[in-house]
């Protein structure tokens, strides 16, 4: 149980990444300007979801 909800934090933690350092970038410099919206937004809300589930994997250990 526990290793698959640090696993989930890592994979919240890389999208989320991602998504902040690659896709809103991209969107940027093609003047997409919801999409750099969107990808921003979940960018943040991946990495909330992954500092959440590391703290709740630490404390259920």
């Amino acid at each position: 149980m526990f290793r698959v909800l640090a696993f989930t934090a890592a994979l919240f933690l890389f999208s989320g990444l991602v998504l902040l350092l690659v896709d809103h970038r991209v969107y940027k410099v093609r003047q997409m300007q919801k999409e750099q919206k969107v990808a921003r937004f979940f960018g943040w809300v991946q990495l909330s979801l992954a500092s959440v589930s590391l703290l709740i994997s630490l404390i259920m250990q």
